[in-house]
Order: C-alpha cells, then structure tokens, then sequence
C-alpha cells in the first residue's frame, strides 16, 4: 500500500508517518520503481500499537526506546517493566485528579454555602483567608 492508503487506515497524516519513519519508530519503507514509498500490514500493526501506546501516555521516545522495528526482539522483562512503571504513573495521576477534583467540591461547596449575612465579596475575601490560612497550617 502507498503512503496515502496508509494514512487512510490508520488515521495519521502523511508527514506524521514520515516523521516515525524518519525516527526509525516505523521501518524505512521499500521503494516502488516510481520512487513512491510501498508499505505493508505490518506496518500498519506498528502504526496502531504507536497509537495506542500514545494514548495510554508514552512518548514517542519511550515508545522508541521499547519498540523495535522487529517484534521477535522485544525483552518481555523491560517490556513488563516500561508497563507497570506506565500503570504507577497513571495511578500516581488518577490520585492528584482526585484531590484536585475534591479541592473543587469543597470551593464550590463554600461559596454556595455562603452566611446570608455576608456579601459575595465578603465571602471572596472569606475563602481566600480560609485557603490562605489552611496552605500555611499544612507547611
């Protein structure tokens, strides 16, 4: 398949496909007589498992550094590894999300919750001592 038909199915473009090839994240493409680079299924296959290591928050050079272009070379212990250390930092990230989605709560939770007998810039300044004050007690 050409480099169109390619960027057809696996749904990169053109020059990003290149850029891996250039990289050497994808193996250097045969050359047709034309000169048109010609690409195979498993090329294909490579394409989708960049993808999805992407998605799961590879870079393209950690992807580099655990991909070879040979997939009967692959070392299961590194490869194991690279994972489980991806899955720590996913769940290192799901924490902070948490937190971070309570801290919003309780904001939000506080202004809605206001004394009737304060104004909202009243309890503005009323948050901004309670934040202020609690960051300076956790230190």
């Amino acid at each position: 398949m050409n480099i169109s038909e390619l960027s057809k199915l696996s749904g990169l473009s053109t020059p990003t496909i290149r850029y891996y090839e250039q990289i050497k994240l994808l193996p250097k493409a045969k050359r047709k007589a034309n000169g048109y680079r010609e690409y195979n299924e498993n090329d294909l296959k490579q394409l989708y498992l960049i993808q999805q290591a992407q998605q799961v928050g590879f870079s393209l050079s950690e992807i580099k550094a655990f991909l070879p272009s040979n997939v009967t070379t692959w070392d299961h212990d590194i490869l194991i590894g690279l994972l489980e250390d991806k899955i720590k930092d996913i769940e290192d990230l799901e924490q902070k999300l948490s937190m971070s989605k309570n801290n919003l709560r309780t904001m939000i939770n506080a202004i809605n919750n206001k004394p009737d007998e304060i104004t909202c810039e009243q309890n503005a300044q009323r948050l901004l001592n309670l934040y202020y004050n609690n960051d300076k007690d956790s230190k």
